[in-house]
């Protein structure tokens, strides 16, 4: 039976399921969290900075080699349930390179807590930076975002719900319309009910008029997440939204983080593009 486009619940888990298709997962993990490891090693950083009473509401912070620099914001992904800020460190490396600032939130996970309330941890943590601004050195107006799968979602959730003014979002794989992520198996931790997957979906909600959006996807990810990525495109722009997209090629679901952490990527060359502009 069809239960969301073309697809039976089966086909809609496997859609979703990313580390299906990457045999080798647990090997890209290790590699990223070595990756990021170094460049904790290399660069001074606040670590682990409270934003909350949780152990889990916290945030990196590597700062510029100036005053007044942009601030960069990455949040990680994990379907909501899973990973770490400190898997993902050396996304900072490109954005250090140009001496922008870098912060990495963490949040609670589900099912611990809902979604709402994770959304709601990183709105916090991103008012609790802001308020900080004068101490850490960077630019309150020059804050950026960006996440990668439920991150990309939780990117664009906050800067749609105004957490704070933001210049843009850049949502690596990101999902942006939650009724089929409701529909599948993700939904056993999830629990989300129709209404609360229209609530939080960015793709019925209005972005910041002067936002601007890049939206990428790794070229092997499944059809699910390439529309994801296209249908919000196009909602943007029909709101008169600068918004770039684009494939990264021969990149599935976690090769894509290679990328973003490479300073001579299309992705890093289109972010820096944009928060140097």
């Amino acid at each position: 039976m069809k239960i969301y486009r073309d697809y039976t619940r089966e086909e809609l888990d496997r859609q979703y399921n990313a580390r299906l298709a990457i045999p080798d997962f647990q090997d890209y993990f290790d590699r990223f969290a070595r990756e990021a490891l170094a460049v904790r090693e290399a660069h001074p950083h606040l670590a682990d900075v409270p934003y909350g009473e949780d152990p889990l509401q916290t945030f990196d912070f590597f700062p510029a080699g100036a005053n007044g620099r942009p601030l960069l914001v990455f949040i990680h992904g994990g379907y909501w349930r899973s990973l770490d800020k400190q898997q993902f460190s050396h996304l900072a490396k490109p954005y250090l390179q140009a001496n922008i600032n870098v912060a990495l939130i963490n949040y609670r996970l589900a099912p611990q807590v809902k979604l709402g309330d994770i959304a709601a941890d990183c709105a916090r943590a991103l008012r609790q930076l802001y308020a900080k601004s004068g101490a850490l050195g960077f630019d309150a107006d020059a804050i950026w975002l960006m996440g990668h799968s439920a991150g990309g979602h939780l990117a664009t959730l906050v800067a749609a719900l105004g957490a704070l003014p933001v210049r843009g979002i850049c949502g690596l794989s990101g999902l942006y319309d939650l009724e089929p992520i409701r529909l599948s198996y993700l939904n056993e931790v999830l629990h989300l009910s129709p209404g609360d997957a229209a609530q939080a979906s960015p793709l019925l909600l209005p972005l910041p008029d002067d936002a601007c959006a890049l939206l990428f996807t790794g070229a092997l990810e499944s059809d699910e997440f390439r529309r994801q990525r296209d249908t919000y495109a196009a909602s943007l722009r029909q709101s008169g939204h600068q918004v770039t997209v684009d494939a990264v090629p021969g990149a599935h679901h976690l090769s894509i983080i290679d990328a973003a952490a490479d300073p001579a990527s299309a992705v890093s060359r289109a972010m820096l593009g944009l928060i140097l502009a």
